[in-house]
């Protein structure tokens, strides 16, 4: 009997006990279901190579109308929010831990300043107007501090102590409502031409609050005479013809030499706004203006929409767009602490030895090239953000093994 229990038990631990490799099997079982997992995942994706630029057919892909029908980003659809999607939507990857640049266009308005200045131009004339002559400043008093001295006015000779009588006399028969716009030449360490408003109440002139609409300080008006446009060529199907340019003549394609001509001394990054005349057909001429800019010695006309770049990471299985962010050292106190580990050495090509080599003549010996690298490793690593105060603890070999820290500061990019 005591026999038959010896086995009974036997038995029961034999099929009983646990299978030791039973926790071995499954994660093996896990670790496959996982791969296929991702295989299937990438199955029908195309990994990007060295950045991408978008097509028209692209911009489809967002969910925002504009976006698809205009074919760019803007401030009403920022690039932010809505390159990820078509980016996922197009069934693109990368590689972890690296910034892809992305082309595309961008939408960034066109010059309020501009529509505000050619109304203003078509108000000027429809209103009367008059020029100042040598004889009309000769006729207030050509003695010193007198308007005739030099033929103009200035802060010792202001204009509103003389227009007044002048106006009186020049124009008798005005009525009360009537405007006038004056044009005379100022001197202030140099003659300039200002044309002011002036209104008649039925006694008295004086100037009114109507005045030319504000223009960026740092744009220069130049309006085009006769002669500049003959500069340009006066035979038939040139702008000196009829002075004024056409569909067949457009001015795109001569303001950007004649700018280069007519202001040789300028310097980069001067802004001329241009008013020309455009003949429309139908025996309409018409009034417009161009803004150029003086960039790396061409004039290059404003453009509404523009090409554009960003930067976006592929970050678990989907697009993020990382903002214009850069890296710098701070005397701060960081808001977060890291310690390179060695996935973090590996994704920047340092994995053999996982620190960095910051001997004489090696890759890391400059100290822009680890904050380069750590840069990389943080974006990889953290949703960075301005502001984001990180002390950065990393390995190095000098000769020996070492170990330091390093405070980088994230601020925008420009």
């Amino acid at each position: 009997m005591k026999k038959l229990l010896y086995i009974a038990s036997l038995f029961s631990l034999v099929f009983t006990a646990c299978d030791p490799m039973e926790d071995v099997y499954e994660e093996v079982d896990k670790a496959n279901a996982d791969k296929l997992e991702e295989e299937r995942f990438f199955s029908d994706k195309t990994l990007i190579e060295n950045g991408y630029e978008l097509t028209d057919a692209d911009y489809a892909l967002s969910s925002d109308e504009g976006v698809q029908n205009y074919k760019n980003f803007s401030k009403y659809a920022p690039v932010a929010d809505f390159l990820p999607e078509i980016l996922d939507n197009m069934k693109l990857y990368g590689e972890a831990g690296v910034e892809y640049t992305v082309k595309y266009k961008f939408y960034r308005g066109s010059l309020s300043y501009i529509y505000d200045y050619l109304d203003y131009l078509e108000e000027l004339a429809e209103m009367d107007s008059y020029t100042l002559t040598t004889a009309d400043y000769d006729s207030m008093g050509t003695g010193d501090d007198e308007p005739g001295k030099y033929n103009n006015f200035s802060s010792s000779t202001p204009a509103e102590d003389y227009l007044p009588n002048f106006l009186l006399g020049k124009f008798p028969d005005a009525e009360t409502g009537d405007e006038l716009a004056v044009t005379y030449k100022y001197y202030d360490g140099g003659v300039s031409e200002i044309t002011e408003f002036w209104a008649f109440d039925g006694s008295v002139w004086s100037e009114s609050d109507k005045q030319a609409p504000e223009v960026p300080s740092d744009v220069t008006v130049y309006e085009l005479t006769s002669s500049d446009y003959d500069s340009m060529g006066e035979e038939s199907g040139q702008p000196g013809r009829y002075n004024n340019f056409s569909d067949s003549t457009p001015a795109e394609n001569y303001l950007s030499t004649f700018l280069g001509q007519k202001f040789p001394y300028a310097l980069d990054g001067a802004k001329y706004a241009t008013i020309y005349k455009h003949y429309a057909g139908g025996g309409v001429t018409e009034t417009r203006m161009k803004e150029y800019t003086l960039t790396d010695g061409e004039w290059v006309e404003y453009q509404s929409t523009i090409d554009a770049t960003s930067l976006v990471a592929y970050k678990n299985r989907a697009w993020v767009f990382v903002p214009p962010i850069k890296m710098i050292e701070s005397d701060k106190t960081a808001t977060i602490t890291y310690t390179l580990t060695d996935a973090d050495y590996e994704l920047v090509g340092n994995g053999r030895y996982s620190n960095f080599d910051i001997r004489e003549g090696k890759d890391e010996e400059s100290i822009e090239v680890r904050i380069e690298k750590i840069t990389k490793i943080l974006k990889a690593n953290f949703e960075v953000a301005v502001g984001d105060v990180f002390a950065v603890t990393y390995d190095y070999y000098d000769g020996s093994n070492g170990s330091a820290t390093i405070t980088l500061e994230a601020v925008e990019d420009l």
